[in-house]
């Protein structure tokens, strides 16, 4: 549908062509069909990518913290340096000018403060609290003197560090965004979401995923455990990364197995890298379990929602130690670049306004084209 916008820059070309031909030259008319084109091109890709990126979340591990003293480095640059000088013009009148005197000097002085860093185990920096650093220290039981070698200038920083003891209740987990490619939450036909409703949503107490937080991102939902929460965090930073996984926990408190099934079409599946455990429950006990995961290792999902089922009274703890003890041992994540035979249509806002745009620039173009001398 959006390729008929083209048919604006055609009937431009053809009503120019018969009524104004002796103002527009050849390139003028290529430019008139090329410009729109490169519009409409812009505006399919724009409204595929809105369509199919989406965010998953990645899971890492604080594995050393650093703290940088204040120092200072000469940077290479150059000033020059004028000085005033009087002559007398053509006129016979003394006047004054700016003449080039040589340079002042070929470095400045760049200070770098002191600074407070966490560094986890793929790589990425994190910028931390004096406070936060001296914990680790304590928490990590080291805190090493490192001579940085610097070659500064006046002021000779050096640093102080600290390491993970690879001790699992020392894990500092954190959790980052990450985008890609998802073509099948824009798909209504191959996989049979269903339409989820605003009633549908607080009938069944559905979730939202939860809002980005580095240090503290909340992978169970509807519990109200904070010792098992930070545990799952631990699980999925050891794991994360070495087993592309993230884990989490939906508790639904009396509410019917439909709820985990509304749960999957309003999460489109959810992410490539989830393994999701949902839990009913009633009177505390366990009254079913599902799990909504895009792995291809289905006898996991199956054991896992029968074994936690089995477990009879919810004891959030328990849960997360045998999930982070059994899923990453056969968790494959779901490549989904097997889904990429799913066509993406541009939605019908992206339509209007592409041919509103390739309208504009049709009309500015000949108007141009018709008042120039070319």
């Amino acid at each position: 549908m959006i390729w008929l916008a083209l048919l604006i820059p055609l009937i431009a070309i053809g009503t120019l062509a018969k009524f104004y031909h002796e103002h527009i030259s050849v390139p003028e008319y290529f430019l008139l069909f090329i410009v729109p084109i490169i519009c409409i091109v812009i505006g399919k890709y724009s409204s595929t990518y809105s369509q199919t990126h989406d965010t998953e979340y990645w899971n890492s591990y604080g594995n050393r913290a650093m703290y940088e003293e204040r120092w200072d480095e000469e940077v290479p640059c150059t000033h020059e340096r004028y000085r005033t000088e009087t002559y007398t013009d053509s006129d016979g009148k003394t006047q004054t000018r700016e003449v080039f005197d040589g340079y002042e000097h070929s470095y400045d002085v760049d200070n770098h403060p002191e600074c407070w860093n966490l560094y986890d185990n793929i790589g990425n920096r994190f910028s931390i609290s004096k406070k936060y650093f001296e914990q680790l220290c304590i928490t990590w039981g080291m805190r090493k003197f490192k001579d940085m070698h610097r070659d500064y200038h006046s002021i000779d920083g050096d640093a102080y560090e600290t390491k993970y003891d690879n001790v699992f209740e020392h894990t500092v987990p954190i959790c980052e965004t990450h985008r890609y490619e998802n073509r099948i939450q824009c798909s209504k036909s191959v996989f049979n979401f269903r339409d989820v409703s605003l009633d549908d949503k607080e009938f069944y107490g559905l979730f939202e995923y939860p809002e980005e937080n580095v240090f503290g991102f909340k992978t169970i939902l509807g519990g109200d455990s904070s010792t098992a929460l930070l545990k799952l965090q631990k699980y999925n930073a050891l794991v994360g990364f070495r087993r592309q996984l993230h884990m989490m926990i939906l508790v639904f408190k009396d509410k019917p197995l439909e709820a985990s099934l509304f749960q999957e079409s309003y999460w489109r599946g959810g992410n490539k890298n989830e393994f999701i455990l949902c839990i009913g429950t009633k009177n505390g006990n366990i009254a079913w379990t599902k799990v909504i995961s895009w792995t291809e290792q289905e006898a996991l999902k199956i054991k896992v929602a029968r074994e936690v089922k089995e477990m009879g009274k919810l004891e959030l703890v328990k849960v997360v130690d045998y999930i982070g003890e059994t899923v990453p041992k056969s968790f494959i994540r779901k490549e989904f670049e097997d889904f990429s035979y799913i066509s993406v249509r541009p939605t019908n806002r992206a339509i209007l306004i592409t041919f509103f745009i390739t309208l504009l620039v049709t009309i500015v173009i000949s108007i141009i084209a018709i008042n120039n001398n070319y």
